[in-house]
């Protein structure tokens, strides 16, 4: 059942969530306002997410006086993008590819930006070079192929943990499970790097990427350092008292 039935059968009203753009915003807006109306549910208010900080005022103005000319809505929040919170964690990467990791279990919530990820297809030379420039906080992809590269990155594990460097980065090792498997040998020195963040996903390197590139990470209540980043992002931009009434004066 789509949310406005639920809505309509608990009795409940509903917040409608749209992300930034007026124009765009706008239109999602008003097709979630039509089901609504079809299921004879309440609009209690609007809050426009993910808005570009210069857009800010911007959106809340426009927003804020045509939801109350056209539907006699209040805009409840306008909150600005807050890029962090869009960056999956391991653990989001376990969920959606239904695996877990082999080894570095303790990273499980350390997250990375989309755009940092490195498709590995160098040489293990280059590869190690790139280990040594790039931020310690990258995500590496490379072939379930390359033991050379599983290797050189449990080796550069190795050799910062001796020299009490941290080491931040992660390796997601990519093969379709009937073409290509790890060798015994490999999994057991991986399962042994218990720092170096590693786990093996059974789609082609293409897959893997197009997934990633696709996936919106969701909040986790065990991510407690996103959870507490998002609490004190958005609360500061909600009129909770605003919504209150709202929801308030419809029960009465």
């Amino acid at each position: 059942m789509n949310n406005a039935k639920v809505a309509h059968l608990i009795g409940a009203d509903m917040v409608l969530i749209a992300n930034g753009g007026l124009g765009s915003a706008f239109d999602e807006l008003e097709l979630n306002r039509i089901l609504c109306h079809h299921y004879n549910v309440r609009v209690a208010g609007v809050i426009i997410n993910k808005v570009m900080p210069e857009k800010l005022e911007q959106t809340e103005e426009y927003l804020g006086k045509a939801l109350m000319q056209t539907w006699g809505v209040p805009l409840l929040g306008t909150i600005p993008d807050r890029p962090f919170l869009g960056c999956p964690a391991l653990s989001d990467f376990e969920n959606l590819f239904n695996t877990r990791l082999i080894s570095g279990g303790d990273s499980r919530f350390r997250h990375y930006s989309v755009e940092d990820i490195t498709v590995v297809t160098t040489s293990l030379t280059r590869f190690l070079e790139n280990l040594r420039l790039k931020p310690s906080r990258t995500l590496y992809i490379c072939h379930v192929t390359r033991d050379d590269l599983i290797l050189g990155f449990m080796g550069e594990y190795q050799r910062r943990r001796a020299k009490g460097e941290s080491f931040e980065a992660a390796l997601i090792i990519c093969g379709r499970k009937r073409k290509y498997q790890l060798t015994n040998e490999i999994q057991d020195m991986m399962r042994g790097a218990e720092g170096a963040p590693m786990m093996v996903v059974e789609l082609s390197t293409h897959d893997t990427m197009s997934a990633i590139s696709k996936y919106t990470p969701k909040l986790n209540i065990d991510d407690t350092n996103r959870v507490s980043v998002a609490v004190k992002h958005y609360e500061q931009y909600i009129n909770y008292d605003l919504l209150l009434e709202r929801t308030r004066t419809s029960a009465a």
